[in-house]
């Protein structure tokens, strides 16, 4: 749909609001846009409504997106929900409310929503009919709506199926943290249990000191506030309000808050007039068994005549058996069924003290006829106390209550119970089982001892902090078992899209807005029945001045002569005539109405206020209507209402039900529990320490079984580059290429040579025939591959756009341009190098020489691309876990990472399900540094993390391969890779979910041809060497087929930032 209007406003605070939350909306981070949206929104006491409406229109949008996208129905549900609510807002766009009605109504097979969607969708129509000319937006707008219209009436009139509930379950890939605590049980099974307790014992500078590095200021800021929060509310649960971001203990102030200041409890403003439900009293009157007809005749005697006797009946649970008793089984049958109504109600918390009223004025009407007066019931013998009252009535009075109370219904079709379904969903990923409390100093954190024995079934609620002697708490804890391993590796129950450290008030954000707005929805509704009540009051009450204006005239008749009365009709009419003239007010429209109905004898009360000219004219044709004529029309009208009243309580209860139920869903959602929030980098910090102790015992191992002059040296710097080929991966060094390698001490690793001097190869070559073919042949495969490489990279949207925005000779014929003037120019400069590199096909060797010839380019702009768009900053750190040495290694500047094939494949056909990051990941693992005793260490093996201060805009993959892969372990490799990869899950330092995309691809088929595949326009496309067409492919499923049947080996794989956020 359109929007409703575009938003101009002098506020230049909202001015900017808007463009940020707009932006964040673009790139699709709903997230952002609801918080900036919901901080604006909070503190906007004083500001203009227009402007608030806005914001909730855009709410209504992002909602509505979200609840199309969603997989789970019953999140889904909430989405609409919310996106009705907000689209409520303002009376200008509650039109747009249809499409989300439309969509309720669906999920909850409601022809209530559906019948509202119609109401909407006609409503918009008729708006957009108005207009002079339609946009082409508005346009589509008017066919999306005629489709709801159309498929809305489809469903009505099929009897509104509901759709069936679909919840798709990802599997989820195995963790690599779970594929490595199995080779770590062997190990701490054979730990003594000292050890193992004191393991359960963290230190919290230890544990700072970690998440400064993995997290930098940010993670320590928000340990160091979490921590904190613990120590000084002995508790690890708060509530956090994610609209303002305020934390609350205890809970009370937190519901006071949002009631008060989010419009999360309906303010009526009268209190007396809200529907109040009976007390427990009076409810557990009801339950009683008995419910027998009384003798009404005699009873009505006994009160005249005998009123002190009556006064000393004996009530138990408000039932008297002295009452006489009357023998009549229709009777009898109706009081059972009333008796088993109102205690459904009575559990259903909607029998209101406004329905039970009304059943007394039964008691008092029937009683009348005995001549026994109201104030006698109600004051000297109190029948109207009890219940029992009932079994007083006649047999047409009961069928009257039973009529009405089979028109109450006990459930909305408000969907609570799915939005709690919802609201389980997330909830559940912040219920933590383990406890976690500190030392008497507050210098540890020390771990829940049942997870040294056992698994822990029962999830800890509370979240008490106790302070504890460590000694002490862990003296008679038994270790039983490897459980706490599985424990560490399991972070199944975190929320992928929240982790530590991004701001709390971020945590399940959008849905807690969903459910806040969904309570605002019923406080709304709450407020149209409200207002609907106090129409009914006031109606009633100009029956009752009508009667009160024929009372006062009956006492005038008589002192006067009868031809000088008045009918009732006449002096009814005049009234009106003179309030119409005095003031037109809600009471004068409300006083006209009723004295209209009343003498045109309308079946049922009318509430339409309709033109009071008009009205008058439609009183004044009456006024020669009988006297009797005009009560009984009176009496009836308000025997309607009262029926309609007591019916509108149950409603109005029914309604504050599901505005509680939900309010106790956003209460469940709010809290929050810190320990869930630092399980992840806890767990993840525990592991390091065990792996580390681990490999440092195996290293030990090994020592002992070798000679001594065998075993290894290794260097304390370790440098990755081209001529140190580990056995699943390494990186692409800027100094690769670079002729002038620096040869190693002796005392560190010796590193093998794959280059050959120059002029050695040129001797060989002249001693071997065809020596001249060779090097055509070499040159055209290496002439093949730069170009299809620079193929692929031109295919780069932020390359094509560096270079066409510094390289004017680029700028008019790009695509033709770019790939012959630098396939020129790297060709000739590599052919006629004394590297026999230049002679060479090798992926890695043809990224690492173009891009250090653009680097080493006289012009600055080029050398400053390759920095900017290619360049990795990374440092690989190791934390020595039995010294604590944390060498100072500088930072390594490299273009990507080389990676075997054939690992890839062995792990994607051992683990299935499994992303490429997480691949990566595992193999990595592999990878050691010995904590060097030349520098001071102690010769200890431990793990490598590889950190990145910024992530390029540019991220290259070179894999390699063996030389005789069959089509079916090439497929199996494809298939490996992903589309779409993590660059947090590859890194250390870089923000969560920072996701780059393949854009492009170079391959080589058997024949060592090579080939390039690029995404463009949606599709993937197949480039040749010198072929003057592109060959269409497909997805990316047809990729891995293409690759597979063809046998075409992937080996370069350059990915782009997804946002240019990231550059």
């Amino acid at each position: 749909m359109a929007t409703p209007f575009v938003f101009e406003d002098d506020d230049e605070e909202a001015k900017q609001i808007q463009q940020l939350s707009a932006d964040y909306i673009a790139q699709g981070d709903h997230i952002k846009a609801l918080e900036v949206i919901e901080t604006w929104i909070s503190s906007a006491h004083k500001k203009k409504k227009k402007v608030l409406d806005f914001f909730s229109f855009q709410e209504g949008k992002i909602f509505y997106k979200q609840a199309k996208i969603a997989e789970n129905s019953d999140v889904k549900l909430a989405f609409l929900f919310a996106s009705a609510e907000c689209f409520s807002a303002n009376e200008g766009f509650s039109s747009f409310c249809a499409a989300p009605l439309f969509g309720l109504g669906c999920l909850l097979g409601s022809p209530l929503y559906l019948k509202k969607s119609v109401g909407k969708a006609k409503e918009y129509l008729a708006v957009l009919a108005s207009f002079d000319e339609l946009n082409r937006q508005e346009e589509k707008s008017v066919r999306d709506v005629k489709s709801i219209l159309k498929a809305a009436e489809s469903r009505i009139a099929a009897g509104s199926p509901r759709d069936p509930e679909v919840t798709e379950s990802k599997k989820s890939p195995p963790d690599p943290s779970k594929i490595e605590v199995e080779g770590l049980r062997s190990f701490w099974t054979g730990l003594n249990v000292e050890i193992k307790r004191k393991f359960m014992e963290v230190r919290v500078a230890d544990f700072t000191s970690y998440v400064q590095r993995f997290y930098g200021t940010e993670g320590r800021a928000a340990l160091e506030k979490v921590l904190g929060s613990a120590v000084n509310n002995k508790k690890w649960r708060v509530w956090v309000c994610r609209a303002c971001s305020k934390e609350f203990l205890p809970l009370k102030k937190f519901k006071n808050h949002l009631e008060k200041e989010h419009a999360a409890k309906f303010k009526p403003s009268k209190a007396e007039h809200m529907a109040q439900m009976v007390d427990e009293v009076w409810a557990g009157m009801i339950t009683v068994a008995g419910w027998e007809p009384v003798d009404t005749a005699a009873a009505a005697e006994m009160i005249k005549t005998r009123l002190e006797f009556v006064q000393a009946f004996v009530y138990e649970n408000g039932w008297s058996r002295d009452w006489p008793l009357a023998t009549d089984e229709e009777r009898s049958k109706l009081l059972q069924e009333i008796r088993l109504l109102l205690v459904l109600f009575c559990e259903r918390k909607i029998l209101s003290c406004g329905l039970r009223d009304w059943m007394m004025r039964f008691l008092i009407k029937h009683l009348a006829r005995f001549e026994v007066s109201k104030h006698t019931l109600t004051t000297e013998c109190r029948l109207v106390e009890t219940p029992q009252s009932i079994c007083f009535l006649e047999r047409s009075e009961l069928e009257q209550i039973l009529d009405l109370l089979k028109l109450i219904k006990c459930e909305r079709e408000d969907g609570k119970e799915i939005i709690c379904r919802a609201v389980d969903s997330f909830y559940s990923g912040t219920r933590v089982k383990e406890n976690i409390d500190f030392d008497k100093q507050f210098s540890s954190l020390l771990l829940d001892k049942r997870l040294l024995r056992c698994e822990i079934a029962q999830f800890d609620d509370e979240g008490t902090v106790s302070f504890l002697n460590a000694s002490d708490h862990y003296a008679k804890a038994h270790a039983r078992g490897d459980d706490i391993l599985s424990w560490l590796a399991d972070h199944s129950s975190a929320d992928e899209r929240f982790r530590f450290p991004r701001p709390v008030r971020t945590h399940n954000l959008d849905i807690w807005v969903a459910v806040l707005r969904a309570v605002q929805y019923t406080c709304r509704t709450l407020g149209t029945k409200y207002a609907k009540k106090l129409q009914m009051l006031g109606y009633d009450a100009s029956l009752v001045d009508a009667i009160n204006l024929c009372v006062s005239e009956n006492k005038k008749r008589r002192s006067v002569p009868e031809h000088q009365c008045n009918k009732y009709a006449s002096i009814l009419g005049d009234e009106c005539e003179r309030k119409h003239l005095a003031i037109d007010s809600l009471s004068t429209r409300l006083f006209l109405c009723s004295v209209r109905d009343a003498l045109e004898e309308a079946p049922h009360p009318t509430f339409d206020f309709p033109d009071l000219e008009d009205c008058l004219k439609r009183i004044h044709r009456h006024t020669n209507l009988s006297d009797d004529i005009v009560l009984n029309s009176i009496d009836r009208l308000r025997s309607l209402v009262a029926d309609k009243v007591a019916l509108v309580d149950t409603k109005m209860l029914l309604v504050e039900n599901s505005r509680i139920s939900l309010f106790n869903d956003l209460i469940r959602l709010s809290g929050f529990d810190y320990r869930s929030y630092i399980l992840r980098p806890l767990k993840e910090f525990l592991l390091e320490v065990i792996n580390v102790a681990a490999a440092e015992a195996d290293l030990l191992l090994e020592e002992e079984k070798k000679p001594q002059s065998k075993k290894k040296k290794h260097r304390s710097n370790k440098v990755l580059d081209k001529t140190v080929e580990p056995e699943h991966s390494f990186n692409l060094d800027l100094q690769a290429t670079s002729p002038s390698l620096q040869t190693t001490e002796k005392d560190s690793m010796e590193i093998p040579s794959n280059t050959v001097d120059a002029e050695e190869a040129a001797q060989g070559m002249q001693n071997m025939p065809g020596e001249e073919s060779v090097l055509r042949e070499a040159a055209a495969r290496c002439n093949s591959a730069l170009d299809i490489t620079l193929k692929a990279l031109l295919n780069i949207k932020v390359l094509k756009e560096d270079l066409m925005q510094n390289e004017k000779p680029f700028r008019d014929d790009l695509e033709k341009q770019v790939p012959e003037l630098l396939h020129s120019y790297l060709l000739s400069d590599l052919l006629t190098s004394k590297e026999v590199i230049s002679m060479s096909s090798d992926a890695a060797e043809i990224v690492v020489s173009i891009l250090e010839s653009w680097h080493s380019c006289k012009r600055q702009e080029i050398e400053s691309l390759v920095t900017r768009l290619f360049t990795l900053e990374e440092y690989e750190r190791m934390s020595c876990s039995r010294c604590r040495q944390k060498p100072n290694y500088p930072e390594q500047s490299s273009y990507g990472i080389v990676m075997a094939a054939d690992s890839i494949r062995d792990l994607k056909c051992a683990f299935g399900n499994i992303k490429f990051e997480d691949i990566v990941k595992v193999i990595r693992m592999e990878d050691k540094m010995l904590c060097d005793l030349k520098t001071g260490g102690c010769g200890k093996a431990n793990f490598v993390h590889h950190i990145i201060s910024r992530c390029p805009p540019i991220f290259t993959v070179v894999l390699e391969w063996e030389k005789h892969e069959t089509e079916k372990e090439i497929s199996e490799t494809t298939k490996a890779l992903d589309w779409e990869i993590d660059m947090s899950r590859l890194y250390e330092g870089v923000e969560s979910s920072t996701k780059y995309r393949l854009v492009s691809l170079v391959g080589c088929g058997e024949d060592k041809e090579h080939i390039c595949l690029a995404y463009e326009k949606d599709r993937w496309v197949g480039v040749r060497h010198d072929a003057l067409t592109e060959e269409a492919v497909g997805n990316w499923e047809s990729v891995i087929r293409f690759c597979g049947e063809r046998k075409v080996r992937p080996k370069i794989l350059f990915y782009e930032a997804a946002h240019k956020s990231m550059v």
